[in-house]
């Protein structure tokens, strides 16, 4: 693990907050969120899955909360899952949650603190890709992630990475980074 990723582990507690099932994951694909809460960190994200303050807003979340592996902010990144469990963070019951590692990159309004999640958020991707041999074309947006319930939409994330809702010139700058890595 590369000391530049500041890992600590804020596992989610084992029998609860959506932990009560432990479905294997065979990660072949990382996906890449971002939090959608200006300010917040990814100490502040850790406490709140562990206590149960992140529930699922749908009725297809079985689990009744939203989960995932990893939340990177500027200083540190927050291990909150096992890497062989799977989350629920991209579509429901489809591939993307039982294929993918879950990644929330903090958002915040200062640049340099923005640019310091994002590059810290590539070197964990790179990290992983280079653990588990993902290819880069299947280190993916949230928005890869058809979201079959709601008409095959796309959900327009990460947001700080996206172009008018989509992947373009932003993602491609995120994939270049986690090639330099």
């Amino acid at each position: 693990m590369p000391r530049a990723l500041g890992l600590r582990g804020d596992l989610i507690p084992d029998g609860k907050f959506g932990r009560q099932i432990h479905e294997r994951l065979r990660a072949t694909y990382i996906t890449v969120h971002s939090t959608g809460s200006p300010g917040g960190t990814a100490a502040a994200h850790g406490r709140l899955l562990s206590t149960g303050k992140i529930k699922a807003k749908t009725k297809w979340n079985k689990r009744g909360y939203n989960f995932w592996h990893f939340t990177v902010d500027d200083v540190e990144t927050v291990q909150h899952l096992p890497l062989d469990e799977r989350g629920e963070h991209a579509d429901h019951e489809g591939p993307g949650n039982s294929t993918s590692i879950g990644i929330e990159i903090c958002e915040f309004r200062e640049p340099a603190r923005q640019r310091a999640a994002i590059e810290r958020c590539a070197k964990l991707v790179a990290w992983l890709r280079s653990k588990y041999r993902i290819p880069l074309d299947h280190v993916v947006p949230h928005y890869f992630w058809t979201m079959v319930h709601y008409n095959n939409w796309h959900k327009p994330c990460p947001r700080i990475l996206l172009d008018g809702g989509k992947p373009g010139a932003k993602w491609n700058a995120f994939l270049a980074l986690v090639r330099r890595s």
